[in-house]
């Protein structure tokens, strides 16, 4: 089990989020990729043949030149617009061998604290954020993998691959990956949120990713939370209030001039003001928000975005909002293709709100401006084959939210496990017990998850699962 318990721990994963990849420009010696130069020498390549099975088609063959950092990723026969024409190798801790069946065969018979360290310890790749709770009242939660140390800014940028001077230095040791253990809170929590403070010695790099608010949502609840039990747990898991609307929508309202807008755009502008703060399926304030905001967004980074010659994202939700509370004469509010004109933030915005109202007015119009009708949620098959996928689901939540289903993401697997003297458990996943799409069990799942409710889960020693109603049939496993 990947995420679970027995019947003395329970364990979950969360990604840590943290940049474990970095990129080598080389210079090969001629088109054959037989050698690079390295350290002042040529030094040989080693070929990885792969070979690619095409339907009604010759194979394709690639010899992919493995050198000092990893595989070349980007080459003559292989472009992107980042790389530009460049040879790029790949160096990524992922390419080295790894234990991670023994981390997780060890957690699967861990009783204790020592035991769920000692199996953590063997885990290098994806970092992973490993969360703890055993009976005994012991709770931890410990970042772990193969991290890199750093220097500062390095990585940030594609990186020498002619010598040693930009190689990795080392791995941070396991001892000092961010960990917290019985809090004098009570409670530990991970929702990808960044793990460490300023204080924290080793640079994360700017390709790492720690979303802010669905770690905010949690922790408030927790802080608020007595006597919790699992349907508490329950509810927050499948929470969908918008702690991130909380702050954005008052910092909009500072520059949004109501008496200045069209009928329409106005009572757009009240639908969101009325807006309850939770993402719920039936709620149009969610939709207006979300419109409008992205709407500002566009207005005050667009055109900067436009004309860059890279294909770049636009920044984090946060970086505008901050903006907003915090200097009102923000001057990349400015549209750069204006050269008679400097908008000012307040004008971006309100000329948001208006773009904005054109596209609700359509929403509208197509009865799509309730959550879950814009979201449009779906649970495909691996095909993407919508004959053998769930569509349009019933359910709420999103990004920022703690019940985090956007159009085809979301929680795969939900988990509550109260650590009584016999085990309390409680789950789901959106599917069904048959991989079979003519069976009635194929999507069983699916409304109960879209719900947000949970299941019992079964979990008994031997001699009392033989004697329980519920197990229809035993296998017994003797060895050859």
């Amino acid at each position: 089990m990947i995420i679970g318990f027995n019947d003395s721990i329970a364990w979950g994963v969360t990604n840590a989020g943290r940049d474990v990849l970095d990129y080598y420009e080389l210079k090969f010696k001629d088109s054959t990729q037989n050698e690079y130069w390295f350290n002042g020498a040529w030094k040989a390549t080693t070929k990885r043949v792969e070979v690619i099975k095409v339907k009604d088609s010759a194979d394709v063959v690639e010899n992919i030149a493995m050198t000092q950092w990893g595989p070349t990723m980007f080459d003559a026969h292989y472009q992107n617009p980042q790389s530009k024409g460049r040879t790029l190798a790949v160096q990524w801790t992922a390419h080295d061998a790894s234990t991670g069946v023994e981390t997780f065969y060890k957690l699967n018979r861990a009783k204790n604290f020592d035991d769920y360290m000692s199996a953590i310890e063997t885990w290098k790749c994806p970092g992973q954020n490993f969360v703890f709770a055993s009976k005994t009242g012991d709770i931890a939660i410990k970042q772990q993998g193969n991290f890199i140390a750093r220097w500062e800014r390095q990585g940030d940028f594609i990186m020498p691959g002619e010598d040693t001077s930009y190689a990795w230095q080392g791995i941070i040791p396991f001892a000092e990956n961010p960990m917290s253990k019985n809090p004098a809170r009570g409670f530990v929590s991970s929702a990808n949120q960044k793990s460490t403070d300023p204080s924290y010695p080793y640079y994360l790099g700017t390709a790492s990713s720690f979303p802010l608010y669905r770690g905010i949502s949690v922790n408030k609840r927790l802080d608020t939370m007595n006597q919790i039990t699992p349907q508490d747990m329950q509810g927050l898991q499948t929470s969908n209030y918008n702690v991130f609307a909380e702050n954005a929508r008052p910092a909009l309202m500072k520059f949004i001039k109501v008496d200045q807008l069209s009928a329409d755009a106005k009572r757009m502008v009240q639908e969101m003001i009325n807006w309850n703060l939770y993402n719920n399926e039936h709620e149009k304030g969610i939709t207006v928000f979300k419109t409008i905001w992205d709407s500002v967004e566009q207005a005050v980074w667009g055109d900067e975005l436009s004309g860059s010659p890279l294909p770049l994202t636009k920044p984090e939700a946060f970086v505008l909002l901050d903006q907003m509370n915090k200097d009102t004469s923000f001057s990349v509010a400015d549209d750069i293709h204006t050269k008679d004109k400097v908008e000012t933030l307040t004008e971006q915005v309100n000329a948001g709100v208006e773009r904005a109202t054109k596209e609700l007015l359509k929403l509208e119009k197509e009865n799509k401006l309730e959550w879950s009708s814009y979201k449009a949620t779906r649970v495909l098959h691996l095909t993407k084959m919508p004959a053998l996928s769930r569509l349009n689901l019933p359910i709420g939540g999103g990004a920022n939210i703690v019940n985090a289903t956007s159009e085809n993401h979301g929680p795969s697997w939900r988990m509550v496990v109260h650590m009584t003297d016999e085990i309390e458990a409680y789950g789901l996943y959106p599917g069904g017990q048959s991989g079979n799409p003519g069976s009635p069990y194929y999507d069983s799942f699916i409304d109960y998850w879209a719900a947000g409710k949970y299941y019992r889960l079964l979990f008994l020693p031997k001699e009392k699962l033989e004697q329980s109603q519920k197990a229809k049939w035993h296998i017994n496993f003797k060895k050859a």
